[in-house]
């Protein structure tokens, strides 16, 4: 018996279903990506919540022509699948596969790349406001009189916002509700309200939302959708008398709507997001208003899957898994202890030793390690939800009180703080601690999330202390030198296991210093240094293996710094001898860059240094591994550096 998805190619294929069909539709699509992303990983609670929503918005506006802007982007699975890329999902997150995420360069039915919360609303303002002006500058007496021609001119596109998982929350929709009064046409906003970021929703507002949320039963919920739609009148009689009569019949005094409401936002709400008639009867009346107006929809995170449903952290970007029943056995879980859970638990045991250690995040506790501190040190921790700039304001106020904050966020959230960290931290020269997990190159979540600009827009700034431990032992040894400073210290690693390699583990036990590397390695009369800054340590050693084995010599240096650089990994230049230099990060302002402005200082010849590092450019998704390969910094890349720079000096010097 063949399947209703199996007929849907485009949007339009939706248009021809029954709600029945559709409500069997979202059904399927459920299971479909229930079996694809347990084989492939990928982003599974969040869009397990959104089906019926998507499926009604596209039921009811044509995305060829109307724009649909996604926040965070991991919940557009559903779109991705009606918009004929089914097939992709084998792929899903893999190289020659579609992208978790919204990407314009798949599908004209994608406005941006997203993979950040807080940009929807702000962005739909923006194209609003585009719309707007082109439509007054084609009207008789605009800046441009519009031509006599015998053609139609094409209507003007509607505009959706679909805000979810806790996005709301952010400044910067915040910022972008302030400024709906500039538009002056059509633009709804779908608040898809699940009670969920990444962690639980924390925070004055999601509260605010969550006790109005336990409040109302289902039944309330459909009676709202009814008593909305029961004073909407048909197309073309009046919309926007209708808005007000349907404030004053529902009585909109629940805190939802005076909060939107105190923003000037026309808000109708809160319904129910699974209920696909009552969501196309909505959709259909409020396409029509032409000013802004929010829609507050409730949803279930990971519903139709009890593990998602139960627990949605554990599912919001999930690796291959196994399904048995209503249990699910994991594919990627490993005995080897990963960067974030090292860091989680020095963490949590220096924290037990010094109770002015404080812990902050930006709704990503068990993704950054922090499950342990908050259960050992409940007082001592807090979640700000999605707004990292709060986050560093926070910790630098907590530091001018002379305890210890410890910022914990993923590289790629952090760039949204950056003036934070410059106003508040680095100037005022405050010992923050920057805990920056998923530095580098990430994987499956593509050039969204890569960590490729940390140490550059963090090493610009005065006072400020970047280190990277290259294993566990380095990890707890960075965090009690972060912790003992008087100034802003980070801390970055990646989103990796840490390399089971006992040399590295011996030689990385000892207290860092100021500005010192460590001698890992001496090649008896090297002819080059090898300087790792971080993780790429092992593959360093690794090359210096090789490199031996063809009669090469060379020095690895495990650099710990990038500011300040330890002026020792420039000595071999003055003795004529070359250096590589090696990390995860782009080549651009990172710690080759640091190295080879150090050497320009000392005027040393920095013809002799090569920076291995991923290239200027926006890597896509695919393996870490392969990514490491891609740009260039594994342990056969830097071997065939070293030959090449040899050969340019016209040959090799053997060991002895």
């Amino acid at each position: 018996m063949s399947s209703l998805l199996e007929t849907i190619n485009s949007p339009a294929d939706l248009k021809t279903l029954s709600v029945p069909e559709l409500e069997t539709l979202a059904e399927e699509i459920r299971q479909f990506m229930l079996n694809s992303i347990s084989r492939t990983g990928g982003h599974l609670a969040s869009n397990l919540g959104a089906v019926e929503m998507t499926l009604a918005l596209h039921y009811v506006f044509d995305f060829k022509q109307d724009k649909l802007l996604w926040d965070v982007g991991h919940q557009c699975y559903t779109h991705k699948i009606v918009t004929g890329r089914k097939a992709g999902f084998e792929r899903l997150r893999q190289v020659a596969g579609i992208s978790g995420f919204p990407n314009p360069t798949e599908s004209e039915y994608d406005q941006f790349t997203v993979g950040h919360a807080g940009t929807s609303v702000t962005t739909a303002v923006g194209m609003a406001l585009g719309e707007q002006l082109k439509v007054r500058k084609a009207e008789p007496g605009g800046d441009g009189a519009r031509r006599k021609t015998d053609k139609a001119e094409p209507a003007a596109p509607r505009i959706v916002a679909f805000v979810g998982d806790a996005s709301i929350v952010n400044g910067t929709s915040f910022e972008g509700l302030n400024n709906l009064g500039l538009v002056k046409r059509q633009l709804l906003v779908v608040l898809n309200d699940n009670s969920m970021a990444i962690d639980a929703t924390v925070g004055a507002v999601a509260k605010y939302f969550s006790r109005f949320r336990l409040s109302h039963t289902y039944e309330d919920l459909r009676r709202t959708a009814r008593n909305i739609l029961d004073h909407v009148p048909g197309i073309g009689r009046g919309v926007d008398e209708a808005v007000e009569k349907i404030k004053k019949s529902i009585r909109m005094v629940l805190p939802p709507s005076q909060l939107f409401e105190s923003l000037n936002v026309p808000y109708f709400g809160p319904v129910d997001g699974h209920d696909i008639e009552s969501l196309i009867r909505l959709f259909e009346a409020l396409k029509e208003v032409n000013h802004p107006v929010l829609l507050h929809v409730y949803s279930k995170k990971g519903k139709g899957f009890n593990p998602a449903d139960e627990g949605p952290t554990r599912f919001h970007s999930t690796g291959p898994f196994k399904i048995n029943g209503n249990c699910v056995e994991s594919e990627t879980d490993s005995a080897e202890l990963s960067f974030t859970e090292a860091f989680g638990e020095a963490l949590a045991e220096l924290g037990d030793r010094d109770e002015r250690v404080v812990a902050i995040t930006s709704a990503m506790c068990d993704g950054t390690g922090l499950a342990a501190f908050r259960e050992k040190h409940p007082e001592r921790f807090y979640d700000v939800g999605i707004a990292e700039s709060a986050a560093v304001d926070i910790a630098a106020g907590i530091a001018k009180t002379g305890l210890k904050p410890v910022v914990c966020i993923y590289s790629t959230f952090l760039q949204r703080g950056f003036d934070q960290v410059f106003q508040e931290v680095a100037l005022q020269n405050l010992p923050v601690v920057f805990c920056v997990d998923r530095a580098g190159l990430v994987g499956s979540d593509g050039p969204t999330h890569h960590g490729l600009m940390d140490i550059g827009y963090m090493r610009m700034m005065p006072n400020m202390i970047l280190v990277a431990p290259a294993d566990a032992v380095e990890m707890k040894h960075a965090l009690e030198f972060a912790l003992a400073q008087a100034h802003p210290v980070v801390i970055r690693y990646p989103k990796d296991a840490i390399p089971s390699d006992e040399f590295v583990r011996a030689a990385s036990d000892k207290p860092f210093e100021l500005g010192k590397s460590i001698l890992v390695k001496r090649g008896r009369r090297s002819v080059l240094t090898i300087a790792s800054y971080g993780t790429l340590l092992s593959e360093a050693l690794k090359a210096a293996q090789a490199l031996h084995d063809d009669g090469i010599a060379v020095d690895v240096v495990n650099a710990r710094f990038a500011a300040p650089v330890d002026e020792k990994i420039l000595t071999g230049l003055s003795r004529r001898k070359g250096l590589i230099t090696l990390e995860d990060h782009h080549a651009a302002c990172g710690f080759g860059s640091a190295v080879l402005e150090l050497a320009s200082e000392r005027g040393l010849d920095v013809g002799r240094v090569r920076v291995l590092a991923a290239p200027r450019r926006f890597i896509g998704h695919d393996s870490r591994r392969a990514q490491l390969m891609q740009v260039g910094v594994t342990a056969d890349d830097i071997v065939n550096a070293a030959k090449e720079m040899l050969n340019d000096r016209g040959g090799k010097r053997k060991e002895k």
